[in-house]
């Protein structure tokens, strides 16, 4: 009696080709010899490929199910005095039977194979993400240096399950450290607009500040612009400056400044994220402003300051002296109610 090929895989003869193929995966994964150290574990590796060579081709199966072993390989009479089958014969070998149908002579390659496409097959499938919204939120310079929190009401779309949109206020809260860079963004995944296969995408707040009236920022450094007359900037005077937090500095200007010329006041800037204990610096920077017109007097009166000499004679330092007292007199002086 000639072999049993749907026995050898474990199959009936209502086996479909999908049957056969599960059937010799199965065999051969567990029979290889690289994987079955048994004495006939070649033996019935062999076996189940010749089983799998015959019914995994339609016209070897049709003849093999009708004339069995001996048939297929030997063949039979055709009744008139003729023969037909006796086509078959097993020329290949088993591994090279495993290698095209898993693509590998490997069997642990083959089953690794098998786990990724299974994994592949009931992996949950990825959503594409939606689109990202993003707002500008704008504080201003005593937010930033104070810290504060912002609540923000954006309208988000969500997908209802009959497949309706409904339209819903969403209130957020943003939490804006001290000394907060320009820039800082603030996400909130899944809070932008649903739609059918899409993951909803974040919404971005991206911290914007106001112009103020008195400083810019550069980093965590202050900018104060002081525009003075060109009396000041040649002769002295003293800035106040109303900082973010209400003080008031008195700022000496003790040197001539120009347009440009800047100082630096310690301590006296922005938080800083990490410690906001420890502050940037302010930085004064002199803006000057010069007179639009001057009399002849004005201008030879500038004229001589300039003018004089660095050692005087006793009438010079008389002439100025009596200058100096004419014009600080109280009551004809002409300093007398001057407002710098």
């Amino acid at each position: 009696m000639g072999k049993d090929y749907y026995e050898i895989l474990g199959l009936t003869r209502s086996a479909t080709d999908i049957d056969i193929k599960k059937a010799y995966r199965k065999l051969a994964l567990k029979t290889h010899p690289d994987k079955d150290s048994s004495e006939n574990a070649a033996a019935i590796f062999a076996a189940v490929a010749e089983a799998y060579d015959v019914l995994s081709q339609p016209k070897n199966k049709g003849f093999y199910d009708l004339y069995g072993e001996d048939g297929l390989k030997n063949g039979t009479t055709d009744g008139k005095a003729g023969k037909k089958g006796g086509f078959y014969k097993f020329t290949s070998t088993p591994t090279a039977i495993f290698e095209g149908f898993f693509g590998t002579k490997n069997p642990y390659a083959a089953l690794n194979e098998i786990s990724e496409r299974f994994e592949e097959l009931t992996a949950t499938p990825q959503l594409k993400k939606g689109k990202q919204k993003t707002f500008d939120i704008t504080v201003t310079l005593e937010d930033i240096y104070y810290g504060t929190i912002k609540k923000v009401v954006h309208k988000k779309k969500i997908l209802q399950q009959d497949g309706t949109i409904e339209t819903q206020d969403r209130e957020l809260t943003i939490d804006i450290k001290a000394g907060s860079k320009e820039g800082t963004r603030y996400v909130f995944d899944k809070e932008g607009n649903d739609s059918p296969n899409t993951e909803a995408g974040p919404v971005v707040y991206t911290l914007a500040t106001s112009k103020h009236d008195r400083f810019q920022r550069k980093g965590n450094d202050l900018v104060y612009t002081a525009r003075i007359p060109l009396l000041k900037a040649l002769c002295g005077t003293t800035l106040s400056i109303t900082t973010l937090d209400g003080r008031t500095l008195s700022e000496p200007v003790t040197e001539i400044v120009k347009t440009g010329s800047t100082k630096m006041v310690l301590g006296e800037g922005l938080p800083t994220t990490d410690d906001p204990s420890v502050k940037g610096d302010l930085m004064i920077v002199f803006d000057l402003i010069f007179p639009q017109t001057l009399s002849d007097q004005q201008k030879t009166i500038l004229a001589s300051g300039f003018y004089l000499p660095q050692k005087m004679t006793p009438d010079q330092t008389a002439a100025v002296k009596a200058y100096g007292k004419a014009y600080s007199d109280t009551l004809k002086g002409w300093s007398a109610g001057y407002k710098s």
